[in-house]
């Protein structure tokens, strides 16, 4: 068989690797990042704070952007835009790495989230288009892809930062852009659609300075409780509160709106996506910050603390891999309501048995308990994802790729929220540890309170092929 017979027969399943791949660079840079947090924070010499939007900016970018790039995926071709997302991914990662402050380091995670913003929704439209047959099993496989980055990154960030600095975590992201940039040029099919429809820029530009106040509020308060006596702090606020209602209004007016108003009076939609910021603030903000409370609880290394995000994401690949084959069978309630459940018990169990736990008898070490606790959330975690993503996906099927980056946008406002409450809660304890332990509590509290609305979403069995 010739090569280029080969590549015609195994098309689909090649660019599903392509995609996978940068998927994968997206997912490695996010938990090596939350690895590094405390050692950029020694480095730079910044205040936790603003530290934290390290992670944030990133987050808050990737909220803009995500349903825009979905929507410019649909309309401008997936090729297109996928490439322009890769370059301009490879290019803010090497300006990361020259940062010379936590200043400049913020404004290019800005714009490192710009291209990583594209990379979901213009992934899940090219395997949508590809594996039309089968789409709700591949869909849920691709979920396994960041789990994966989970397992690679912690671990490779952890030696990086025990015989490096932390700039080379940011460099390492540049060679491997080049090879996705290479081979999605020469391996996937040319662009057939072009409808440059119009693209609410207004509409995106209220919503980056409403939570961008929001987050400046947050900030402010968590750096000096004595600035909850500014009127600078409460003008924040105010205006972020402001910029909202300028938001919802005018995307009542415009006619290419960047949020579809009618879809937020659909109650499946709000279920869903209600559960999916909840997804958010415990997946992209309450993890991102498991590796910061290895070292301030147990006092553990680099490599050990990052270890932590590898231990989850194995839990989370094995578990979502099993989830998406069973999906048709399950549907979609049960791994959802069971993912939750299981993710609320493991995150308790930190709270009530935070040191030397004694189980039948035996004294299990701090480092072994922790890691099984992360093992046993990161498979709620997976256990509830591809069904989370496979619901949003049934409202709209023709419009995949808008979809998936509405359901990203909810989930990264949870970790954004998530994130900037997390820090703001700690500058409240005097002891980190007990802050930890408080926030471990509370999101517990709230993930099996969110369980009874589950049955609002659709049931899955007779729909998932």
């Amino acid at each position: 068989m010739s090569k280029s017979t080969f590549l015609k027969r195994n098309r689909k399943y090649v660019i599903f690797t392509i995609t996978s791949l940068a998927l994968l660079i997206s997912s490695a840079n996010s938990t090596i990042v939350a690895t590094a947090l405390p050692t950029i924070q020694r480095s730079l010499k910044a205040d936790l704070s603003w530290t934290a939007w390290i992670i944030t900016a990133y987050q808050l970018m990737t909220l803009i952007m995500l349903p825009v790039m979905g929507r410019i995926s649909d309309q401008w071709g997936r090729k297109r835009v996928f490439m322009v997302c890769i370059i301009i991914f490879t290019v803010s990662s090497a300006l990361c790495a020259f940062s010379a402050n936590i200043y400049w380091l913020i404004l290019f995670r800005f714009l490192q989230a710009l291209g990583g913003s594209g990379f979901m929704p213009t992934s899940m439209g090219i395997v949508g288009d590809y594996f039309k047959e089968n789409r709700a099993r591949a869909i849920g496989l691709f979920t396994t892809i960041f789990p994966l980055g989970g397992i690679v990154g912690p671990a490779f960030g952890g030696l990086i930062l025990d015989y490096a600095s932390w700039q080379v975590i940011f460099l390492i992201n540049v060679p491997f852009g080049v090879i996705v940039l290479f081979l999605s040029y020469l391996l996937l099919e040319p662009d057939t659609r072009l409808n440059h429809t119009r693209l609410d820029f207004v509409g995106i530009s209220f919503l980056a300075a409403t939570m961008l106040c929001m987050m400046l509020f947050l900030t402010r308060v968590s750096e000096n409780p004595v600035l909850l006596h500014s009127w600078l702090t409460w003008m924040f606020l105010l205006l972020g509160i402001a910029l909202l209602w300028a938001f919802l209004r005018w995307e009542t007016t415009t006619p290419a709106p960047v949020l579809e108003l009618d879809l937020l009076r659909n109650r499946t939609f709000l279920i869903i996506n209600g559960l999916n910021l909840l997804y958010g603030a415990c997946v992209f903000g309450l993890m991102a910050f498991i590796p910061y409370y290895g070292q301030v609880a147990y006092g553990l290394s680099n490599l050990a603390s990052g270890s932590m995000l590898t231990v989850r994401a194995l839990g989370m690949m094995g578990m979502s891999a099993l989830t998406s084959v069973l999906l048709s069978r399950l549907g979609y309630r049960l791994p959802m309501a069971a993912g939750f459940l299981i993710l609320a018990v493991s995150v308790l169990a930190l709270t009530l048995f935070p040191h030397h736990p004694i189980i039948f008898g035996l004294v299990i070490p701090n480092y072994w308990w922790l890691a099984v606790m992360i093992f046993v959330s990161g498979m709620g975690v997976g256990m509830a994802s591809p069904s989370s993503n496979n619901a949003a996906i049934e409202l709209m099927p023709e419009k995949i790729a808008e979809i998936s980056g509405l359901r990203g946008m909810f989930r990264q406002t949870g970790g954004v929220l998530g994130t900037s409450l997390i820090v703001l809660t700690l500058s409240r304890f005097h002891d980190q540890l007990v802050g930890f332990h408080f926030i471990f509590g509370a999101m517990s509290l709230l993930l099996v309170a969110a369980i009874p609305f589950i049955r609002g979403v659709p049931d899955g069995r007779r729909t998932v092929a």
